[in-house]
């Protein structure tokens, strides 16, 4: 056999290495195209076939607890939003300053819990679209001379622990002492028992324990802010976010949306 000058030996053994090495990376890459496609155009679940939906129990009338039942306005939504997606809903409750922590470590897909968007929020998680607009408003006793929260002489005020209410009342100095709860429900009934002076929560929220708990309490003055809640997930999952979207645009376009929030508001809160 006819052996090959070395150098010309040397160069097409070079020359294979590289042919193969190139159809490596070109196999590599082209797998990894694919797998980016498919990872983004999926959502993260935490099991195939259920979206499993956080909200804090303590937040009558959105999420609370009746019978030893979760139920709510933000429960029936976390329930017509899954079955809009075509998945098994499963609720979860946990305190509401522990939320963003519990869908960071994949304990749940999304939180449902009437959580406003906030700088520091959004750099944890991811937010949808908006799903119901309120404000946040100082609910006092009936008989107190309070006409605007930003005059009241270093009251001692309620809220729950965790919330924007919290952060506001801290930032604006609006409180001589703020005393923090796990609900602001519980909040509102010290403010009814004579404990605090006042407590901050959503407007929705107060005017339901006066009249659905016929608590003796009113607002004072306008709310303070605005606020537009809206669904939270791990950061990074833009695919469950914009399934998320498309859901809620469902549930309020074929009226699903509106008889849930007459259901417990008496009108569309949207």
């Amino acid at each position: 056999m006819n052996k090959l000058p070395r150098r010309m030996t040397d160069r097409r053994r070079t020359g294979a290495i590289a042919a193969l090495a190139t159809a490596a990376l070109m196999t590599l890459a082209a797998c990894g195209d694919d797998g980016g496609d498919a990872a983004s155009d999926e959502p993260r679940l935490i099991n195939d076939g259920e979206l499993v939906i956080a909200m804090s129990g303590e937040f009558q009338p959105f999420s609370y607890f009746e019978d030893n039942e979760l139920t709510g306005f933000d429960y029936d939504i976390g329930v017509a939003i899954a079955e809009e997606m075509g998945l098994e809903p499963k609720t979860e409750t946990g305190a509401f300053d522990t939320l963003i922590q519990g869908v960071k470590s994949q304990r749940y897909d999304v939180l449902i819990a009437s959580m406003t968007p906030t700088e520091e929020r959004d750099r944890a998680v991811d937010f949808t679209d908006s799903y119901y607009t309120s404000g946040a408003t100082m609910f006092v006793a009936q008989d107190s001379d309070c006409e605007d929260p930003r005059e009241m002489d270093s009251p001692k005020v309620g809220v729950a622990s965790g919330t924007t209410y919290q952060t506001f009342l801290e930032d604006e100095g609006l409180a001589g002492e703020v005393v923090t709860f796990t609900s602001d429900v519980t909040a509102l009934q010290d403010v009814d028992a004579g404990r605090l002076d006042g407590a901050m929560t959503d407007r929705l929220v107060g005017l339901y324990q006066i009249d659905r708990a016929e608590r003796d309490l009113r607002a004072c003055g306008d709310p303070l802010y605005s606020e537009e809640p809206a669904f939270a997930v791990d950061e990074g999952n833009t695919a469950l976010v914009d399934e998320l979207n498309d859901a809620l645009a469902a549930i309020k376009d074929d009226g699903t949306y509106a008889e849930i929030s007459e259901k417990w508001f008496g009108q569309d809160i949207s």
